[in-house]
C-alpha cells in the first residue's frame, strides 16, 4: 500500500557554503538529485538559510524549489524562485508557497508546513527544527560522536547535540542511520524503538570522477609527482586525528620511507589547519606535508587518482565515505579500525589502531613498498566499492522509508516551545493525541520578580481559535492554568506577552527571547493518573 507524497519539505538550513559540512553535505545533495529525478510528480521544498541559498540553486528544477527561511531577505527571495510553470500541480504549489511565505519570517511559526500542505518533513541533518505535529518526519542520523568523545566538544556543543538527538528521538516517525554502527548507537543511547530506525548506507562511491589521465595542473600547482604522495581528504576536526598521522608520517620517514614521498591533507582552512601546518614545521616535515585547503571535486578527484594510497586514521566515523570513493578510484586504502570503518572497509583495506602511530607508520611502509599487496587492495577495493555505488538504490530505500512514515504516523503527546531549563519563548505549543477519556492540562509557570514587565498575559488557543479571555498574572507570582482537553486531542498554544531578552535588561548575557519559566505540565485524567510532559525525562 502506498500513499501520495505530493510535497516534501527538506530542511537544508544547516548547509554551509563550501566544505564546512564535510561529507554529509555531499551525500545529501546527491540523494536529493536522485529523489527529484526518480519522482518528478513530487514537489521538493528546500528550506534554506541566506548563507547557502544561492549555492543550492544547483538543485533547482521543475519539481525542486528553494524557500529561504533563515535570513532577512527571505520574503523577497521567496517570490523570485518560482518560475512560470503551466503544470497544474506545480501551479497549485506555487500559490500555496506565495500564501505562506509571508509567515515564514518567524522560524518558530507552528503551522507554515501545514499551510503549505506538506506531506512529509525530511531532516537530512538530523535536527527536526521545523517539526510540526501531525506531519510525518524522517531524520538521518550520522553518528553520536559526542557520546564517545565528549572532550572533542565544548560543554555547550555537547548539550546542543544531545538536545538534537533527544528531539529526533521524540519527533521522528523514522530514523535512517548511515551504518549499522550508527543504528546501534541510537539503540544503545536512547529508548527509540529499534523498529523505527533502519540502516541506509551511503551509496555514492562513483561521485568523484577520479581519472588518472585528467588535467594534472593541480599536481604542478602543489609541486606533487604522480604516485609519489599519500592523501588524506578530511576537514581538520579533532576526531580526524591529524596529529597522530603527522607523527606516524615522521616515524615512517625514520623507518626508511622514500624522501620524495609526500603527504597531502586536504580540507577547509581554519585555525586547526594553521595549527597542524605549524606542527609540521616544528617536526621538520614542512617540506613534505602539503595543505592545499578545500578543493573542488574535479581537483580532488585528480589528486586522488594520482596518489599512491589513501591513509584514513580517523578516530570516529559514522560511515567513512572517502574510503569507498578511493576504492572506486582504484586507490589502495589504509584506514583505522575504529567505529564504523571496519564495517565499511571490510577486507579491502589495511587496518590499524589509530591511537598507535607506529601501526600507522608500518601500514604506510607496507602500502608503499609491497606492490603485490597494493594490487590486491585495488582489486578488493573495486569489489567493495561496487556494493556502495548504486545511488538509485539508496534513493529508493529512502523513498520506501518515506512511505512507511506517512502510513505509520506517530500519535504522541508533544510539548514544544520550552527550553531545557524551563524558559518559554513567545508561546508554548502542545499537540495532544486522541484519547479514550477526557483529560485536563495542568500547567504551571513561574514569573520571577525581576521581570521588566509588571504583568504577563496568557492567551490559550485551541486550533486557530482563542479559548476564553486572556489571563493576566503579576510578576513574582505563579501562573496556574487548567485546560480541558476533549477526546480528539488536537493543537493547543499558549501565547505569552510581553517577552524580554535578559541581556537587554541587565540580567546576564542570555540573548534568548523569553517570557515565563515553565515549572510543570501534566496531562491528567479523572482518576488522577497523569502523564508528565514537562519536565522532560533525561533519557531520549
Amino acid at each position: 500500500m502506498t500513499k501520495e507524497l505530493n510535497i516534501i519539505a527538506v530542511d537544508l538550513t544547516p548547509v554551509l557554503p563550501g566544505g564546512e559540512n564535510g561529507g554529509a553535505k555531499i551525500f545529501v545533495l546527491e540523494l536529493l538529485r536522485y529523489l527529484a529525478k526518480m519522482h518528478p510528480e513530487t514537489q521538493f521544498v528546500l528550506l534554506t538559510q541566506a548563507a547557502s541559498h544561492k549555492e543550492l540553486a544547483l538543485l533547482d528544477q521543475l519539481n525542486v524549489r528553494r524557500l529561504m527561511v533563515v535570513g532577512s531577505s527571505h520574503v523577497r527571495q521567496s517570490a523570485m524562485w518560482m518560475p512560470r510553470i503551466l503544470n497544474r500541480l506545480v501551479d497549485r504549489f506555487s500559490r500555496l508557497v506565495q500564501r505562506v511565505s509571508k509567515k515564514v519570517g518567524l522560524t518558530n511559526h507552528s503551522t507554515f508546513l501545514s499551510d503549505m500542505q506538506v506531506d512529509l518533513l525530511f531532516c537530512p541533518f538530523t535536527a527536526p527544527t521545523y517539526f510540526e505535529p501531525g506531519i510525518p518526519t524522517v531524520c538521518t542520523l550520522y553518528d553520536l560522536q559526542y557520546k564517545t568523545y565528549p572532550s572533542f566538544f565544548t560543554a555547550e556543543d555537547v548539550a546542543h547535540r544531545d538536545r538534537v538527538f533527544i528531539d529526533a528521538c521524540r519527533k521522528a516517525s523514522f530514523m535512517a542511520a548511515i551504518s549499522d554502527y550508527s543504528r546501534q548507537s541510537v539503540i544503545t543511547y536512547s529508548k527509540y524503538e529499534p523498529e523505527r530506525t533502519c540502516t541506509i548506507p551511503i551509496r555514492i562511491a562513483q561521485r568523484i570522477a577520479a581519472d588518472i589521465n585528467s588535467n594534472k595542473a593541480i599536481l604542478t600547482q602543489l609541486n606533487l609527482i604522480c604516485q609519489r604522495y599519500l592523501i588524506y581528504p578530511a576537514n581538520f576536526w579533532q576526531h580526524k586525528n591529524h596529529e597522530m598521522l603527522l607523527t606516524a608520517f615522521g616515524i615512517a620517514r625514520q623507518m626508511g620511507l622514500a624522501k620524495d614521498i609526500k603527504l597531502v591533507c586536504t580540507g577547509a582552512p581554519g585555525a586547526r589547519q594553521l595549527f597542524l601546518k605549524n606542527a609540521a614545521e616544528r617536526m621538520h616535515l614542512g617540506d613534505c606535508i602539503v595543505f592545499p585547503g578545500y578543493l573542488p571535486e574535479t581537483e580532488l578527484g585528480t589528486l586522488m587518482a594520482n596518489s599512491l594510497a589513501m591513509v584514513f586514521p580517523s578516530l570516529y566515523e559514522g560511515f567513512g565515505m572517502p574510503i569507498i570513493e578511493a576504492m572506486a578510484a582504484s586507490i589502495p586504502v589504509l584506514c583505522s579500525n575504529a567505529a564504523s570503518l571496519p564495517e565499511v572497509a571490510g577486507n579491502a583495506a589495511i587496518q590499524f589502531d589509530p591511537r598507535k602511530p607506529t601501526q600507522i607508520a608500518e601500514a604506510t611502509m607496507i602500502a608503499v613498498e609491497n606492490k603485490n599487496l597494493r594490487n590486491q587492495l585495488i582489486g578488493a577495493g573495486l569489489q567493495r566499492a561496487a556494493e556502495f555505488s548504486d545511488t538509485g538504490r539508496m534513493a529508493n530505500e529512502y523513498w520506501a522509508l518515506f512511505q512507511r512514515a506517512i502510513i505509520h504516523v506517530k500519535h504522541d503527546n508533544l510539548l514544544t516551545g520550552a527550553y531545557a531549563d524551563g524558559w518559554v519563548g513567545p508561546s508554548l505549543k502542545l499537540h495532544l493525541a486522541p484519547t479514550t477519556e477526557a483529560k485536563t492540562l495542568e500547567i504551571e509557570f513561574l514569573l520571577p520578580q525581576w521581570l521588566p514587565a509588571p504583568c504577563l498575559t496568557f492567551q490559550v488557543i485551541q486550533g486557530e481559535k482563542n479559548q476564553g479571555e486572556p489571563l493576566v498574572f503579576e510578576r513574582g507570582t505563579t501562573a496556574k492554568l487548567s485546560i480541558s482537553v476533549g477526546l480528539s486531542g488536537g493543537r493547543y498554544q499558549i501565547n505569552i506577552t510581553p517577552t524580554m531578552v535578559p541581556a537587554q535588561t541587565g540580567q546576564g548575557a542570555d540573548q534568548r527571547e523569553l517570557s515565563a519559566k515553565l515549572q510543570r505540565c501534566n496531562l491528567t485524567s479523572a482518576d488522577g493518573n497523569h502523564e508528565q510532559l514537562f519536565p522532560e525525562k533525561v533519557d531520549a
